[in-house]
């Protein structure tokens, strides 16, 4: 009988270990709305997603959405809706595989947990206990290190819960964001001296540029369009004489994003961006 006992007291032991493990009042990873997951409405399902409530919001320190590789960037998200006290978070960095993108460290109030999602081990800053306790809004800042070279486009996806904290899931309203990143431009100056300038129109574009100039002699002029990357996308160019010049430029072809406009003169350029709806 004594056997008995000390087999049935490790079996419980080890019972609420393993679940333990499994459950605990840190946030859950895998949840945070991106491809092949749910959100946090998976156990806080009282309303609907996204409620006029209140909102979820992504900041950061990084200039224009664009990383550096190997630089490492501030990243803040805000969840706030009024009459609520506790906030929660699960947020991950992904590239177009569904695999981490760069690297995720934790800050105050949150940790880092994984996930296998769709064969990926997925990286996420999740909330700790109490670590979202506050009056109406909370902050989580973490750190991001962009990876060491360009792997194109990246997605940050974020979910987070504002609760009542009546010790159950109940209650809670569910939001979340994302926040598409792209590479800086590289091989592509965007501003240097030269002895013209240029002006364009709409910005945003949906079918034509126009880029208004004027040359002091007769020139050489070409009109380059590059994307975040420094890849060239189309180009024209012709001979122009002197005075005041305008240019009409189809960008109908293009998909929707922001891309480079370079305008040479005789071998000097200029660069500047324009976003295509």
């Amino acid at each position: 009988m004594k056997k008995f006992y000390h087999l049935a007291f490790a079996l419980g032991t080890a019972g609420v270990l393993f679940f333990a493990g499994i459950d605990s009042d840190n946030g859950k990873a895998g949840a945070a709305g991106s491809p092949g997951e749910g959100n946090c409405k998976g156990c806080h399902s009282s309303y609907a997603l996204n409620s006029t409530l209140g909102s979820m919001t992504i900041t950061s320190n990084m200039t224009n959405w664009e990383y550096v590789p190997g630089q490492t960037y501030q990243i803040s998200v805000t969840v706030t809706q009024s009459g609520k006290n506790l906030f929660g978070l699960g947020f991950e960095a992904l590239q177009s595989s569904g695999a981490n993108a760069g690297t995720l460290t934790a800050g105050t109030g949150t940790t880092i947990k994984n996930a296998t999602v769709s064969g990926n081990s997925r990286r996420n800053i999740v909330h700790q206990l109490n670590g979202g306790a506050s009056a109406g809004t909370h902050t989580f800042t973490f750190n991001w290190a962009a990876p060491t070279t360009n792997i194109g486009a990246i997605t940050f996806y974020a979910s987070g819960d504002a609760c009542n904290a009546n010790g159950s899931t109940s209650g809670d309203y569910v939001y979340t964001a994302s926040q598409v990143v792209n590479p800086a431009p590289t091989g592509v100056a965007e501003e240097v001296n030269t002895p013209f300038t240029f002006s364009f129109y709409p910005n945003p574009a949906t079918e034509n540029v126009t880029v208004n100039y004027a040359l002091e002699e007769s020139s050489k002029v070409s009109f380059t369009i590059y994307d975040l990357t420094g890849k060239q996308i189309q180009t024209e160019s012709a001979t122009r004489f002197p005075g005041a010049q305008q240019q009409s430029i189809d960008v109908n072809a293009l998909q929707a994003g922001t891309y480079l406009l370079s305008v040479n003169v005789n071998g000097n350029a200029i660069t500047k961006r324009f976003i295509k709806k």
